[in-house]
């Protein structure tokens, strides 16, 4: 895995983002790429930044409406996709706040991101008050899309993970990472 150094390097990754080839490889990449950051350079990907996401939140509100209409009213369907919908965001939280850009560019992707979630989970709600039984609006109101920031392990690895696996491999006397959900054994 080569991390990206240069401008076209960062360009050509932000691409592939778009794309939606192999997101995990390339939000790995991107969290451990590093470039200078002079005034051309910094303009240019910065929109590059901001047209990702963009493009990816437009795919995730289509998904998301795609999924919605195809759950032809089963909740557990809904639930799936606002959840499905909140995890897209976490992995877009993850490009957002990328270490190699500086923190008003990171706090303004993030504010996109927020934004986009709060539009939409007030949007949810509103189209749930035509249900008299309450029970869509308490389904979306239970899974609601602004909590992404909480949604753990997107991909599973992260860099802090990936690097304490790194470390695990070369010291195995020193204990892996563990897991803070509950175990639940079935007979």
């Amino acid at each position: 895995m080569i991390k990206p150094v240069t401008y076209a390097e960062w360009v050509e990754c932000f691409e592939q983002l778009k794309a939606g080839t192999n997101d995990e490889e390339i939000i790995l990449k991107l969290e451990q790429g590093t470039i200078e950051w002079s005034k051309g350079v910094a303009e240019r990907l910065t929109q590059h930044l901001f047209d990702t996401i963009e493009s990816r939140l437009k795919r995730t509100s289509d998904l998301l409406q795609k999924e919605l209409d195809g759950s032809y009213g089963n909740e557990t369907m809904i639930v799936k996709a606002v959840l499905s919908a909140r995890k897209r965001l976490a992995l877009l939280k993850r490009v957002a706040d990328l270490p190699a850009f500086p923190d008003n560019v990171r706090g303004t992707m993030l504010k996109v991101l927020s934004d986009y979630a709060k539009n939409t989970q007030e949007s949810l709600e509103k189209s749930a008050l035509s249900d008299r039984t309450g029970r869509l609006r308490s389904l979306f109101r239970n899974n609601n899309l602004t909590q992404f920031a909480k949604v753990e392990n997107v991909f599973g690895n992260s860099v802090s993970m990936s690097n304490e696996m790194n470390r695990d491999a070369k010291n195995p006397q020193v204990p892996g990472v563990k897991s803070s959900r509950r175990r639940v054994i079935l007979p």
